[in-house]
């Protein structure tokens, strides 16, 4: 019996210590100023680590994490960074680019985080990203 409650115990541990969440933009066009945070609100799944509030996930657990953004501008181009904090302005780790007529772009990167690190997306140009097709999701796949 110990050793049943021990694995369970481990395993329940495991997952409580493993940051992950995916979320996109709720449906229709989504307004968002030059120079700020996007703020995905539409939860795909939520483990830990990110606030919707404020569009920033910050790291619990250190190790390697995959990064993936997508994104779909509307009637006229946009550019996002990827962004890694605390810092501001946010050390650039990617660009996306879109232009006009609902074209898309994505980006995926692995990178070793820490505790308090944050990861973010900003808009740099263009007004607009249209609909669930701007996407933004963190995983931990690695001890580090």
């Amino acid at each position: 019996m110990t050793t049943i409650l021990t694995g369970i115990l481990f395993v329940s541990m495991c997952l409580a210590s493993t940051d992950a969440f995916s979320y996109s933009l709720q449906s229709g066009s989504l307004q968002v100023g030059v120079g700020n945070k996007v703020k995905y609100s539409k939860e795909i799944y939520t483990g830990s680590g990110y606030d919707p509030n404020t569009g920033i996930f910050t790291v619990t657990v250190p190790g390697i994490y995959l990064i993936s953004v997508t994104m779909m501008s509307g009637f006229s181009s946009a550019h996002l960074t990827v962004r890694k904090g605390p810092a501001a302005p946010g050390l650039i780790l990617g660009w996306l680019f879109t232009d006009r007529s609902f074209n898309e772009a994505c980006l995926t990167i692995d990178i070793s985080l820490v505790v308090d690190d944050t990861i973010y997306v900003q808009m740099n140009s263009g007004s607009d990203l249209f609909d669930v097709y701007n996407t933004f999701s963190v995983s931990k796949i690695a001890d580090p």
